[in-house]
């Protein structure tokens, strides 16, 4: 079993009255792995952080993300399910967990595709999103046990 953690950040721009350049926004990523007898199944929890609410004086961010499993092309949307409990700091946007499991490959290493992003919803004004608008990140996992 492997537990990884990424912070990956993605400099933006938001065309909103005393936003600009503080669309900038990071996520952070927590990655659980764990063989079993026929592949790997993995537990994915994520949070993200802006300040473009803060910089614009109102308004809230909706944080999204997927993961799409590169061997068999499967994408998962990380999602809060009801009773979940996260611990997250002060200006941290719970986006959600997921898990999955990766059928073994004998020839292929197992990875996945992480997207994600926000949107600025400014309530009677409608929504905004920042350019650009989401990261995308590969993420190698640890290696199938040899069977």
């Amino acid at each position: 079993m492997t537990i990884k953690s990424f912070y990956f950040s993605q400099p933006a721009d938001m065309r909103i009255e005393g936003v600009g350049i503080h669309a900038s926004y990071s996520i952070d990523i927590v990655i659980k792995d764990e063989n079993s007898s026929n592949g790997k199944n993995v537990y994915i929890s994520a949070t993200g952080k802006s300040n473009a609410a803060r910089a614009a004086g109102t308004g809230s961010l909706l944080f999204w993300c997927k993961v799409r499993d590169l061997l068999s092309n499967k994408i998962y949307s990380l999602e809060r399910k009801k009773g979940e409990g996260f611990a997250v700091g002060f200006d941290d946007f719970v986006i959600g967990s997921t898990m999955f499991h990766i059928p073994y490959n004998s020839s292929s290493a197992p990875k996945i595709e992480l997207e994600a992003g926000y949107l600025y919803d400014a309530g009677y004004a409608g929504t905004v999103i920042p350019f650009p608008r989401s990261l995308k990140r590969v993420i190698a996992l640890t290696q199938f046990n040899r069977r």
